[in-house]
């Protein structure tokens, strides 16, 4: 039976540039169906538009930069496309010079692009924040986006892209521009920015690469039929300098509530999830009756970015409630204990150096969210204290179980980018 649109329209297309430009838009357009109601925050809303005279600034300096400004880079390094941010000289050390696209510019310098680019990718944004549904289905459409992509091979190709940077392959334009350096011949990569939700050959495997932070995820994705000379282990730019082991917080003073998420989107095309927003709800009163009952009278939580705080508050008992509106790293310090839900704010709380217990409330292996957990939230890391039910929550509470925090050290390795020296030439 037919359960996911997008699926049968895909497969039911009778071009075969239509077929790839509906898998090309899969996310953007499942936005139409699930990512409209006032659930979804303002800033992850499919039609947000940011209007700030900052953003407004900063995109008129990148642009004017693009534009107008020399190219200082230096010719004796390689020069590769990237959307991914390493820090301050990130690969200059390497003997490469990363240049950031107009369509995904970081910072306002060493951005590449023409005008005939920025009218494009301006066009191709508005049609995916205004757009009607069925315009996505217009061969027209589609036809002029195939086009273009002989403009961007040329501009590419002169400037000798030897390679492409990019926090994921989900997105129209990492699927576009993945496909672009194809046609060059040039490697691509994803990096991996965070701990799996899913592991599925839908889901990051359009690039030549998959960059992981730990062997741990590497093998879990080889484990998942990913082949295994794909993945490569680089750490995370994020977290350096790991401590190898660190005595953690655990009691019940100021306890941090990190509840399920909801996601607005279909990760597969043959695993449709029914999403119930609800689930944050729900997740955040079977925690509070758990509190409750062992005479915790006051708790923070704190919800995914993308969710809509304002109104997920509506919902619970604000005696008992406090809305977290910290950043995350100040909010991490200052908790006793955190209790949440799969994230990898797991191993983000454990660097902070406070205990994280999972609450992941499932049924026949099916989470609340309708999905089959992954590593290491399935029960089979001995090393993460995990709970399945209001019942084993109370009992670990008031055992003060406590998850290793060398779980850190399995998950996370040393930073090291030295294998792009291997992959681009």
């Amino acid at each position: 039976m037919d359960k996911y649109l997008i699926k049968y329209l895909r497969d039911n297309a009778d071009n075969s540039i239509l077929k790839k430009y509906i898998h090309f838009f899969k996310i953007e357009l499942d936005w139409h169906i699930y990512n409209g109601d006032i659930n979804i925050s303002r800033t992850y809303h499919r039609n947000y538009k940011n209007e700030s005279l900052r953003y407004k600034v900063s995109k008129v300096l990148q642009f004017y930069n693009a534009l107008f400004c020399k190219d200082t880079s230096d010719p004796k390094k390689i020069n590769i496309l990237s959307t991914v941010y390493f820090g301050k000289n990130g690969l200059e050390n390497l003997g490469f010079n990363e240049v950031y696209p107009v369509w995904q510019p970081l910072g306002r310098k060493n951005v590449f692009g023409d005008i005939k680019t920025i009218k494009w990718d301006l066009k191709v944004k508005d049609a995916i924040r205004c757009n009607d549904f069925n315009s996505f289905l217009d061969l027209d459409f589609v036809e002029s986006l195939e086009l273009f992509q002989q403009h961007l091979i040329d501009e590419y190709r002169k400037k000798d892209f030897r390679g492409l940077l990019l926090n994921t392959d989900q997105y129209f334009h990492s699927k576009y521009f993945i496909d672009i350096f194809n046609k060059l011949d040039r490697p691509t990569m994803v990096f991996s920015h965070g701990l799996p939700g899913v592991y599925s050959a839908d889901v990051d495997n359009s690039s030549d690469y998959l960059m992981v932070w730990g062997e741990k995820i590497k093998q879990n994705y080889i484990n998942a039929g990913f082949n295994p000379s794909k993945i490569k282990v680089t750490g995370s730019p994020k977290f350096k300098n790991l401590a190898k082991y660190k005595e953690l917080r655990s009691d019940l003073k100021d306890i941090l509530v990190i509840p399920t998420s909801i996601v607005w989107h279909q990760n597969e095309y043959d695993n449709t999830i029914v999403i119930d927003k609800s689930a944050v709800i729900l997740y955040l009163y079977k925690v509070q009756k758990v509190l409750k009952s062992i005479g915790v009278k006051r708790s923070r939580y704190r919800v995914h970015p993308s969710i809509n705080k304002q109104w997920v508050h509506k919902f619970l008992d604000n005696s008992f409630y406090i809305q977290d509106n910290e950043n995350l790293n100040d909010s991490l310090n200052r908790s006793s204990l955190v209790i949440g839900s799969t994230s990898t704010v797991l191993l983000e709380a454990l660097i902070a150096g406070v205990n994280y217990i999972v609450f992941e409330p499932m049924k026949n292996n099916i989470t609340m969210l309708g999905c089959k957990p992954v590593p290491p939230f399935d029960g089979s890391e001995e090393k993460v204290m995990l709970c399945r039910t209001e019942h084993e929550l109370e009992k670990m509470l008031k055992d003060n179980a406590r998850t290793d925090y060398t779980l850190v050290n399995d998950y996370i390795e040393e930073f090291d980018l030295s294998v792009l020296k291997d992959i681009i030439k």
